[in-house]
């Protein structure tokens, strides 16, 4: 195996470089790239990681009116050259000015010659265009920096693989991409420079290289350049990204002799795309959740609405005819449709309230079997169906260390929930004990339609409504609101449930002033 460095001869001074590389105003440059055989046209062309078969078109983006004008002048004479320095067996490497649109631009012109196992003999050329290098060089006073600093700074690697997996040509970039020399790597198995499935994906496109190879030189039809990305593991177990550009090449005879590639550190590049899908699909997920507050919202006030407008047309229509009952009733019911309406609203303002990290924890001594009788005499009043709720307190503080609207939230919508999924006829059983001298435990059983098991891990998510529920009443926010309290009162949920039995949902929560609950 051989490798290349640029000549010693531009060995830069440390200010100098360290001066040129704290410059924060320096561009990139692009780079072109070909191999060729000994006697043969070249193989294929690279034009910033793109691959074509053609020299001047079929890349990814189309050259530039720089690039096309520079290339002419390049390639028309380097055939010769190339063959001069394939039989002469040393790189070359030298600038070469180009005047486009009357401006000079300087191009730095690399040629490495290389052998394969099978003693073939190639040349890897790359050109770049290092023109504002040379500017700033320039300034500074001294050429040789900047075969340093491209040296030092380019991360593309190219390589050269025969068919039997043997480097033939890896370029010097290889250290920085990977932190391992050329040498070290072609000691260190494969399966410890890639994650398992850049490893799957690498060998099974080898493997396609492969039936190239065994099929004979009748495949240039299928020979197409691979693009593919891998994740690997640097010499500091830091795992990086890269771009690999690979494609096979033939000797005279047209059979396959190996594949060279062009590798390139795709990390950074993946990270902001990786960024940008994800808040392209938070975004989406954004826009769901407010057509479903939308749809929830008009959903959930259309009955409450309807009481209440229907009620004020009677009380408008037939105020002095009506007894005294009758008129009471009509403003009871609009009491609760109201009702009705401020608990929709309440959860979606907690739900929103999480979504902005603007709900708060704010605990104090509360009486909590005094505040769990309020509860349960509210909900009996808003179901107006009496006493469905069979209230059972074991030995309790007098006070306890709770937020006392979290706390509401929490068990009013687990209450609703174990009304509103069971019959009218059916009781819900509240059980509230201590099950330690700093937690409460609490218990909500009901005899309803239960929760199919598929569906149980996504009960928690706002608007999830199971298979067998979507006909009755609720907005899909409830246990979205028990989840989100839960975790800000540091209390915990678990739950049980058959279909057609019924459900229990248990709740743990801490209670007293030095417990968790006051972090």
């Amino acid at each position: 195996m051989v490798t290349y460095k640029l000549p010693e001869l531009f060995s830069p001074d440390e200010g100098q470089l360290g001066a040129l590389q704290a410059n924060p105003n320096l561009p990139g440059y692009s780079v072109y790239s070909y191999i060729r055989g000994a006697g043969k046209p070249p193989l294929m062309y690279t034009f910033n990681n793109s691959s074509s078969v053609q020299p001047y078109s079929g890349f990814e983006k189309p050259l530039s009116g720089l690039w096309s004008d520079t290339l002419g002048l390049l390639m028309e004479h380097a055939g010769e050259e190339d063959e001069t320095i394939i039989e002469n067996g040393l790189p070359v490497e030298y600038t070469r000015e180009v005047s486009f649109e009357g401006i000079e631009y300087k191009f730095l012109v690399s040629k490495f010659p290389f052998t394969t196992s099978g003693g073939e003999s190639f040349l890897l050329s790359s050109f770049r265009n290092v023109t504002f290098f040379l500017d700033s060089i320039n300034e500074i006073g001294s050429r040789k920096v900047l075969f340093s600093l491209v040296a030092e700074n380019m991360s593309d690697v190219f390589c050269v693989v025969d068919m039997d997996a043997r480097i033939a040509f890896l370029s010097a970039s290889i250290k920085k991409l990977t932190g391992y020399s050329a040498e070290e790597l072609a000691a260190i198995p494969v399966s410890n420079l890639l994650t398992p499935d850049s490893l799957e994906t690498g060998l099974k496109i080898w493997s396609r290289f492969k039936g190239l190879d065994e099929r004979g030189a009748d495949v240039l039809s299928e020979n197409k350049p691979e693009l593919f990305e891998i994740e690997f593991i640097r010499a500091d177990k830091v795992r990086r990204w890269a771009e690999v550009t690979a494609a096979t090449f033939s000797g005279p005879d047209g059979c396959i002799l190996g594949v060279h590639g062009l590798i390139r550190d795709i990390t950074e590049r993946k990270a902001r795309h990786d960024a940008m899908r994800s808040s392209l699909k938070h975004e989406i997920e954004l826009s769901n959740v407010k057509s479903k507050y939308i749809s929830t919202i008009s959903h959930e006030f259309r009955t409450p609405l309807s009481i209440i407008y229907s009620n004020l047309q009677l009380l408008e229509n037939h105020r002095f005819q009506l007894d005294a009952e009758t008129i009471n009733d009509a403003f009871e019911l609009s009491r609760m449709a109201v009702k009705s309406l401020l608990r929709v609203l309440d959860k979606v303002t907690v739900i929103d309230a999480v979504n902005k990290g603007k709900l708060e924890f704010k605990p104090a001594m509360a009486d909590m079997e005094k505040l769990c009788r309020n509860l349960v005499k509210d909900l009996n009043e808003m179901e107006m169906v009496p006493d469905r709720i069979d209230l059972i307190i074991h030995q309790i503080p007098d006070e306890v260390w709770i937020d006392e609207s979290l706390f509401t939230h929490i068990f009013t919508n687990l209450l609703l929930n174990a009304l509103n999924f069971s019959d009218k006829k059916q009781r819900v059983q509240f059980e509230i004990s201590m099950i330690s001298s700093d937690t409460a435990g609490f218990s909500i059983t009901d005899h309803g339609i239960g929760i199919p098991e598929e569906e149980m891990n996504y009960i928690f998510e706002p608007f999830y409504r199971t298979s067998n529920a979507r006909n009755a009443r609720g907005s899909g926010l409830g246990l979205a609101v028990v989840r989100d309290c839960l975790k800000l009162h540091h209390g915990e949920v678990s739950f049980e449930s058959s279909l057609g039995v019924g459900s229990v949902f248990k709740v743990t929560l801490p209670v007293a002033r030095d417990s968790r609950a006051t972090e």
